[in-house]
Formats: structure tokens, sequence, C-alpha cells
């Protein structure tokens, strides 16, 4: 059964999410373990992080249909999207503080590098709550419809694993395009600059693996034995009407032609900046097609329910003009 809840802006809302809290985990993972000090590096990443997120929760809080109650999400303590929430505010309070620490970047004048002695001690602290919640907010993606029981094909363990291996990749991508954009990298700076490049490039091509193998894996899994809900969708995406969507642009062009120009293109514009946009396109294509398989089986008398209702175009519906009295 097929009534449509969700609609683009959960689809922008999840993609950035994942990208946003992806962005900031890898960057922890970066300055504080695989190479310390490399903070200013990801001063773009983290900017771009903090927008991703701002803007999926403006999607969000749009897509509920009531804006100015939008702090109920936070009140609602059985909701699912209480979590979300919670993961996104101190993802980005945490993020903000400690990209304002690095302002002076920019050379926005002498007081800026008054806020970075202050907030120097303080700067893994806060990336370290960031990235951990990022990691959280890249999990959750995944869990928030794989909770949705009714929903045959989202209510899978393989859909959050499936959601956080994109967000990783997606989130190498982003780096990869952005790493050091603000930073006259020199000497020192710049050899661990290049280093960064090559895990991340070296990261991306294991993840997209990860990633075509988890999804044909859930997807051929439903097709072959799923129940009728979720088979039917698998078939809509193996043979049937997203067919071309599915094999050609998030297999074909979001996942395959990224990981061969990542492996053959090494070193060229191509493995540089094509492939990374790629990688992107994909993500939201997967959160798209994902987001719109949302047919499930109806309660008992559902259908009845709904074939009783009245059609839009029904004469009583417009008969009745305002002010008219018609006894």
């Amino acid at each position: 059964m097929k009534h449509h809840y969700w609609e683009a802006p959960i689809v922008l809302y999840l993609f950035l999410g994942g990208l946003g809290g992806g962005i900031f985990f890898l960057s922890m993972v970066f300055d504080l373990i695989v190479a310390p000090g490399s903070g200013p590096l990801f001063f773009a990443p983290v900017f771009f992080a903090l927008a991703a997120l701002a803007l999926g929760c403006f999607f969000l809080v749009f897509e509920l249909g009531q804006p100015p109650v939008f702090w109920r999400v936070f009140t609602t303590k059985t909701a699912i999207i209480k979590w979300g929430a919670v993961l996104l505010s101190f993802a980005m309070i945490f993020g903000f503080v400690w990209w304002l620490s690095y302002l002076y970047l920019l050379g926005w004048g002498e007081w800026t590098l008054g806020l970075a002695s202050a907030l120097e001690g303080a700067r893994p602290v806060l990336l370290g709550i960031a990235g951990v919640c990022g990691f959280g907010i890249m999990v959750y993606t995944g869990v928030m419809l794989s909770t949705l029981k009714a929903h045959a094909f989202w209510a899978t363990p393989a859909l959050p694993v499936l959601f956080t291996i994109s967000a990783l990749s997606t989130a190498c991508a982003a780096i990869a395009l952005s790493l050091g954009g603000a930073v006259e990298a020199g000497g020192f700076g710049l050899v661990v600059e290049e280093l960064i490049h090559g895990i991340v490039h070296v990261v991306d091509v294991v993840l997209v693996i990860a990633e075509i193998v988890v999804l044909l894996i859930m997807v051929l899994s439903f097709y072959g034995a799923g129940n009728v809900t979720a088979r039917a969708v698998a078939v809509r995406w193996v043979r049937g009407r997203t067919a071309p969507l599915f094999w050609g642009g998030m297999i074909g062009a979001g996942l395959v032609l990224p990981l061969l120009l990542y492996i053959f293109g090494e070193g060229t514009a191509a493995s540089a900046l094509v492939a990374p946009i790629l990688v992107l396109c994909g993500g939201l294509l997967l959160r798209y097609l994902c987001v719109y398989s949302d047919e499930r089986a109806p309660i008992p008398g559902e259908e009845r329910f709904y074939a009783r209702l009245p059609k839009k175009d029904a004469e009583f519906l417009t008969a009745w003009k305002q002010g008219e009295n018609r006894y």
C-alpha cells in the first residue's frame, strides 16, 4: 500500500544530516588520532558540515508542517526523532565553537587570535563531542527509517549499516573537495594535507566497495526472499520502473564509476574532482530511492476505508457556498 507521507525535504534532511555527521566524525579522527594538529586543514570541511546540518534541520522542521512548535521534538521522550534532534544540536553547538576558534585563518583581525588562544585548550574536547555526535547522526539517519516496522523494505538492520557507510563515503568526498580550503599550506602543513588526501582517497575506495556489497545484498535478498511488500519494492528497483535509477544512477554513476576513477585515475582531475561529486550525487540518490520506497501492508479494513472516501471532485464538496442558505 502506498501513501506518501514523507517527501523531498526528508530526503534532503537524511542526506545532509549523514553528510554533516560524517564530516564531523572524520575531522575528529584525523585531528585527534591520525594527524594531531591538523585542525586548521578542516576549517572549510567543518564549515560545510555546519551548513549541511543547519540546512537539514530547516528541511526537517519544514516537513513537520508546524515550524513554530519544533520544540516538541525535544520533549517527546518516546520519539526516535528526539534523539536525532539532540545529536544534531550538540554537534552543531560544539562544532561551531570549535570552528570559531579558527576564525583567524580568514584574517579577520587580532580579536580572532585572542579567541583562538582562549579556546585552544578546549579544541580537542569540542571536536571530540562534535565527532561522537556526528557518528550518532550517521547511524540515526538509518535507524530513523528502520524503526518503522510497517514498512518492510525499511525495517532491516542492513539499512542503518548502509546509511552509515554511505554517510562516511559522502563525507570523504566532501573532505577531499574542501580540505585546506581556508589555509595557505606550506612546508609541514602541505605534507600533512597531502597525507590526509591520500588516506581519504583510500578510505573512500574501501567505503564505496562496502556500500556496493551491502546495497546489493539488501536489495537482492528482498528480491529473492522478502515478504510480499518488501519484494515488490525490490522488484521495482531491480527490473521495474526505478531500475534505470538504481542500476544506472546509484550503482553505475554513483558507485562503480567513481570507484573506477579513484583506482585508475589516481592523481588526475577525474579522481580528485569528478569522482567525489559523483559519490555525493549517489548518496543523495540512495536516500531518494529509499524514502520513496515506503510501501507497506495495509492494516485490516484500511483499503475499504480509503475506498469509501469521497473523490476530490465529488459534487457535494463544492455544492455549498459560503453565506448561502440552502434550506
